[in-house]
Parts: C-alpha cells; structure tokens; sequence
C-alpha cells in the first residue's frame, strides 16, 4: 500500500480491514509511489528510506524486516536475491542497498497482469489480457530455469485498480470475472497462495 492513500476515513477503513483480514498482508510501497516521477524520485536515496519510513508508520507495519516494493521498479533486495531492474538505467539500486541496510526486504515480481486504457499515474486501466493467458504465463516462467526469482514460486504483479471498473468488459468477460477466473484456475491447477512474508 502507498502511504498518502490512506487519507480518508473510507481508506482508512481499507487499511483497518486488510490489518485484520486473515487473507492480506499489508506491506509498504512507499509513501507517494514517486510522485509519477520515478527519475527523480531515485537520485536521493535517503529522501527514499525517509518515505518509506514515514509509510511504514502510517500504514501501522510493525516488526522487521518489512516487506516492501520499490514504485515502478522491478528491484529485489531479499534474502540472497539482489536485482536490480535493469530497464530504467538501475536508477533503483542505491535507494534499495538503503532500504535494505534499515530492514526492508525488497520484492519484485516474475510474471506482470499489465493494463491497458490509463497510465501508470493514473492508476486504473484494465487487464490487457485474459485470466487464462496469464496462467499460462505463470506455467511457462515456473516451468523454465530462472524464469521465475525462486524455481517453486511465481509473485504476480497486479493493480488492484485495474478491477473496479466492474462495467468493463473483455470478450464480454468483465475485468471483475477476469480476477475471479484467475484465481479460480489457479486454484484448480493446485497452485497455493501465500504471503511475502512466507517467501522466502
């Protein structure tokens, strides 16, 4: 979750729910995902770890490590994983050695439901391909070496946002059934959900 989301009594709720949901772990993903200016944002690495904190403390995360994921980059620093997202100049790496020397655990993810019709700042959209394509997707990188960071584990990125718009449809599938068909196929082919936490 971004920190300065929880601005409202309706999102503080949200947060509340997560906190107690047996189903979520909420982790931190910073406290203005950038500000929609990721250059900038990763040539003050201090300026990172100070957002990430502040996250931390509005998003009531307690014990360490904590888990979290750098905005709009593919950057690990967990365990003995260490990448650093090489498509945008590795503009991420110092800000990510910092979080990681203050007890982050820094997560990116394998296989991405991209969307389509919005941009990244504006935060909606919707998938750009079907449930059943991304399982296969899932299949194949689980199935190739190194195609996932861990050989037994596959961390999907998604939007939440990219669901909301329930009207939106796909083949007349809308983006909602596209969510719950994903997971109803994962289900089936015996795939378990798990948390970060767990990951490692």
């Amino acid at each position: 979750m971004v920190g300065e989301h929880v601005s409202s009594d309706w999102r503080r709720g949200v947060l509340q729910d997560a906190h107690s949901s047996g189903f979520v772990q909420v982790a931190n993903h910073s406290y203005t995902h950038a500000g929609g200016n990721h250059t900038g944002y990763y040539k003050d690495a201090e300026a990172v770890l100070k957002g990430f904190k502040k996250a931390t403390k509005t998003l009531g995360i307690t014990g360490t490590p904590i888990d979290a994921r750098l905005p709009g980059r593919n950057t690990w620093r967990a365990g003995t994983i260490v990448r650093t997202d090489p498509t945008n100049g590795s503009d991420s790496g110092a800000a990510a050695n910092r979080l990681a020397q203050n007890g982050y655990r820094i997560f990116g993810w394998d296989v991405e439901w991209r969307r389509t019709g919005a941009s990244a700042a504006e935060g909606a959209g919707h998938p750009d391909q079907r449930a059943s394509d991304l399982v296969r997707q899932i299949a194949s990188s689980l199935g190739r070496a190194g195609g996932t960071q861990k050989p037994d584990k596959c961390i999907v990125l998604m939007h939440d946002t990219m669901f909301r718009a329930s009207k939106s449809e796909m083949e007349g599938i809308t983006d909602r059934q596209q969510l719950l068909q994903f997971v109803q196929a994962l289900k089936r082919n015996k795939y378990k959900f798990d948390f970060m936490s767990n990951y490692l």
